[in-house]
């Protein structure tokens, strides 16, 4: 396996091995996001990374192209050493960090891990014993004019390329830059306002807490000042119903002096009405027997009357003799009712 080329061929296949890298990692890339990923750093279908790797890999591997076990190992090491070198050389100059490994096991730093310095073996065994054949037959097939050309029309492509996304980059790098500065300027104001607040805040606290001490005093006060009037709202209370009991216990006396008073005075009143009624019927039996004497004796008149008048008309004096008598009875029964 012949390994020695010429400059111009070493320049075809960094140009090959850009070319073969965008072309695996954008494709592994927009199947996992199913749409198209441009990967790498240029803006063309290249990524400079795979092809010094590519280059450095194949220095390393080619010697050793009949030692596999070695082949792998100088493969990991050199690839792993590459791609944490560019990492950090990029993230220093742009600013931006372009792959991470900060999620995988046996990582350091985010820029390599082990399981992607074990692909990097892998890679190298595959690279010299199968992915190169058809490259070195390429390269060994082109004429020196073509090969030149070819390396010619590339370059210019892959220096303007560099170029401009170099600028790109480095116009990203100072945005993220006044980004940082902004940020930092903001963590600062956020800081200063937040002891401010904390200020303010502590300054409120004890506020609140003197405007608590002096409204429990106040409503210990108000408190001690309710208790005081009720005490002395009970106090009157107190006097006042002993007051209303001792009236309440003179109106009763008084009453009861009174309602004997009123007893005695209707009981005398009742006396002296039943001695003045006793009188009364008195009187009036007396009249009534007055009455009824002088009514015995009109009556014995009358007898005689009639009986002298009997002898002359008798019919006629017998009428008038009951007519005098109806009205004697009647006087006589208006007498007994008065």
């Amino acid at each position: 396996m012949g390994y020695s080329y010429s400059a111009p061929q070493w320049l075809l296949v960094f140009f090959l091995y850009c070319v073969l890298g965008w072309c695996f990692e954008s494709t592994v890339v927009s199947v996992k996001q199913r749409h198209f990923v441009n990967r790498g750093f240029l803006r063309g279908p290249m990524l400079p990374i795979y092809g010094f790797g590519a280059v450095i890999l194949l220095h390393v591997s080619l010697p050793l192209y009949d030692k596999p076990v070695a082949l792998f190992l100088a493969s990991m090491v050199a690839a792993t050493v590459f791609e944490y070198i560019v990492g950090v050389i990029m993230e220093k100059l742009f600013k931006v960090k372009y792959w991470d490994y900060s999620t995988h096991r046996f990582q350091f730093q985010g820029r390599i891990c082990l399981q992607s310095s074990l692909c990097w073996g892998f890679l190298g065994l595959i690279l010299v014993r199968c992915i190169h054949r058809p490259v070195e037959w390429v390269i060994a097939f082109l004429p020196f004019w073509a090969l030149v050309a070819a390396d010619i029309i590339w370059s210019a492509a892959f220096l303007s390329d560099v170029v401009v996304s170099v600028r790109a980059a480095l116009d990203l790098a100072k945005l993220l830059e006044e980004l940082d500065r902004l940020r930092e300027q903001g963590a600062e104001l956020r800081q200063e306002l937040s002891e401010t607040a904390l200020t303010r805040l502590t300054n409120l606290s004890y506020r609140v807490e003197e405007a608590a001490g002096e409204l429990a005093e106040r409503t210990r006060d108000a408190r001690e000042e309710a208790q005081a009037r009720t005490a002395a709202a009970a106090m009157r209370a107190a006097d006042l119903r002993e007051d209303l009991e001792q009236r309440l216990d003179e109106a009763k006396g008084e009453l009861s002096e009174r309602t004997r008073d009123v007893r005695e005075e209707a009981q005398a009143r009742t006396a002296a009405a039943a001695m003045r009624a006793a009188d009364l019927r008195e009187d009036i039996q007396n009249r009534l027997d007055e009455l009824q004497r002088r009514f015995d004796e009109r009556a014995a008149r009358l007898s005689r009357t009639r009986k002298s008048l009997l002898r002359g008309n008798p019919t006629a004096r017998s009428a008038q003799y009951d007519v005098v008598l109806q009205k004697l009875k009647k006087h006589l029964d208006s007498l007994e009712k008065h």
